[in-house]
């Protein structure tokens, strides 16, 4: 395990919260040193804020209040007093995350005089622990006017938790050993330099882990506690515009959906469920990256697998997975061309595994890495997207290869034949076309129900659809072939190319 020197200064703070002018401290915070390590405990009871009068302008800002509700929102009070001869019409909450991001919330009356209320997150959908900065405007007439603004977190008054910090990260959790920050911190310490090398810069705010144990309890701040979703073995997420982290541990035990997984760990132990915590942390922290660069753009397994990339604890080797795959396919795997491939979070391969589409995008990445060029490779390509070209073309313009020939000598590491010419052009797998038919060149108007035809990426009823031509519209054939059942055509309406068949291209008789 690598040593956290740099937590070291941690032990030397008493940890508190400073909420404008007043302190927040959650009932009895207790600080234990673990040699370089230190934790608090946090929550489990209810700290109402009050903050000190203002005025502003003339108008009085008074009874100044926050309470958390979690995991029903929060809801900050306020007394706004114009005056004499002035009436406030309406009255905004604004707040502002570590990151920067903003957010509001128009304020209802209360019961008492001059009295507004403001519930942000009411209808849930934010973890707690987070930390924003607030402020009321007043509308009076054709003026706003704002008060100072004031310090608040979102705070878990119905249980306890942990809660450790280092430069790089913020982490809060509860169910597991209090050693487990100690593996997120130290996975996020080792990545450090990887993150900069990644995107070439770090992010413009500390980032958070907010860790559930295993079970239902992470759906509480998405709506409802009861609806357990554990077999389906979601682990993590993000709230973008707050720069965190939303986690669960996963159980010892396979979720139901991976739990013929040729790569299930024999003996799964308490380390294991904290290593993967900790790296799923760093793969989340990952798309914080690529939000913030404006880099999360592309197929899904490119996302994901760059996501993965970063992760810091392997699993299973990943390369050996596809391997050990292909050969339960017959030897082939998916291709990056074209559509891309299937295989997410929610769906087993043959090797009763999940999460396909990650790890074809890890294996690939960390192949292209190895091989063309290191991570100065991987940053052009970063640089490409966040300069607005496509994956192809960033892949293209950084290694000067085709895509094509990338994917294939990334399949001839794995032992996998090249994509099949079938694969790149489906229209090699019709043969000719029968009668009726319409001929290469040929303008066909489209029926005048239904309002649009599905316009497919391959000649089939269940390949993805790209688009819709509307009814009535005019398309050009490029090309015909029968499967065997109907006609397809390559068509070109209004200068979308894809698949119809002659069904969808003929009016019922």
């Amino acid at each position: 395990m690598k040593n956290c020197r740099y937590l070291l200064w941690i032990g030397l703070i008493v940890f508190v919260l400073v909420l404008g002018t007043g302190v927040f401290a959650t009932s009895s915070p207790l600080a234990r040193a673990q040699d370089d390590y230190t934790y608090t405990v946090v929550g489990g009871v209810d700290e109402p804020q009050t903050y000190p009068d203002q005025e502003v302008d003339g108008i009085r800002f008074t009874a100044l209040a926050y309470r958390s509700l979690y995991p029903g929102g929060m809801e900050f009070t306020a007394t706004i007093t114009p005056p004499e001869g002035v009436t406030v019409s309406g009255a905004t909450l604004f707040y502002t995350f570590a990151t920067g991001k903003p957010g509001r919330i128009q304020a209802e009356r209360g019961e008492n005089p001059n009295e507004w209320i403001a519930r942000p997150y009411e209808g849930r959908g934010l973890p707690p622990w987070h930390e924003i900065d607030v402020y009321w405007s007043a509308r009076t007439g054709d003026t706003l006017t704002q008060s100072q603004p004031v310090h608040a977190v979102y705070y878990d008054a119905t249980r306890q938790w942990f809660r450790a910090e280092s430069e790089d990260m913020l982490v809060y959790w509860y169910g597991m050993p209090e050693d487990l920050g100690r593996y997120v911190l130290e996975a996020m310490a080792h990545n450090h330099a990887r993150y900069l090398e990644g995107f070439g810069e770090a992010l413009p705010y500390r980032p958070m882990a907010v860790i559930f144990p295993p079970g239902p309890d992470w759906n509480e701040y998405k709506g409802d506690s009861s609806i357990d979703d554990t077999q389906l073995g979601f682990t993590g997420t993000i709230v973008g515009e707050a720069g965190s982290t939303i986690q669960r541990v996963r159980t010892l035990e396979p979720a139901e959906i991976r739990k013929d997984c040729l790569w299930n760990p024999e003996n799964p132990t308490a380390e294991f469920q904290m290593q993967q915590a900790a790296s799923t942390t760093t793969h989340e922290v990952a798309h914080l990256y690529q939000q913030e660069t404006g880099v999360q753009r592309g197929p899904a397994w490119w996302i994901e697998g760059q996501a993965m990339f970063f992760e810091t604890f392997e699993e299973y080797p990943v390369h050996e997975r596809l391997r050990t795959l292909a050969n339960l396919r017959g030897g082939d795997l998916p291709t990056f061309q074209g559509a891309g491939p299937g295989g997410g979070a929610l769906t087993a391969s043959e090797d009763g595994c999940t999460h396909l589409i990650y790890d074809l995008g890890a294996s690939f990445m960390s192949w292209l890495v190895d091989t063309h060029g290191g991570m100065d490779t991987y940053r052009g390509v970063v640089e490409e997207i966040r300069h607005g070209a496509n994956l192809v073309q960033a892949l293209e313009t950084v290694t000067g290869q085709p895509f094509l020939d990338l994917e294939n000598e990334w399949r001839a590491f794995l032992g996998v034949s090249p994509v099949a010419a079938d694969v790149l052009d489906p229209g090699l797998t019709l043969g000719a076309p029968a009668e009726p038919f319409f001929a290469e060149g040929d303008t066909v108007i489209l029926p005048s129900a239904p309002f649009s035809q599905p316009i497919y990426t391959e000649p089939k009823v269940r390949s993805v659809a790209m688009g819709a031509c509307f009814a009535s519209s005019k398309v050009t054939i490029r090309r015909a072939g029968h499967d065997g059942t109907v006609n397809w055509y390559e068509v070109d309406c209004t200068g979308m190319v894809g698949w119809m068949n002659q069904t969808q291209l003929v009016a019922p008789q």
